[in-house]
């Protein structure tokens, strides 16, 4: 019964943690000042934190540098783009007549 209330009290203190974590990531966002006093770096364009990906609104909206080049890996040959068979295909609801009427009402 103790490791239930154990269990317990640990999820409510990461509760607290998660929304404390928000909250301050809230006032920093708010505030740029208060920004420039934890990151030094965070008027310049490449600084990227929690702030600035919650100021830019999200994970999705934020640019992510490009670390890999494919082409420079996996070189390909000049002017290659491969030739693909084109075949037509006759649709399958033309032949198959069940599909022409619904079921009969009981």
């Amino acid at each position: 019964m103790t490791r239930i209330r154990d269990i317990a009290r640990w999820r409510k203190a990461l509760a607290c943690l998660l929304i404390s974590e928000f909250l301050i990531i809230a006032a920093l966002a708010g505030s740029p000042h208060l920004h420039q006093t934890f990151h030094h770096d965070a008027d310049r364009g490449d600084h990227e934190c929690a702030v600035t990906v919650m100021i830019s609104g999200g994970s999705d909206g934020s640019p992510v540098p490009q670390l890999l080049d494919a082409g420079a890996i996996f070189p390909t040959p000049f002017n290659f783009s491969p030739e693909l068979p084109s075949q037509d295909v006759a649709p399958l609801f033309l032949s198959a007549h069940v599909f022409e009427h619904a079921p009969p009402l009981s």
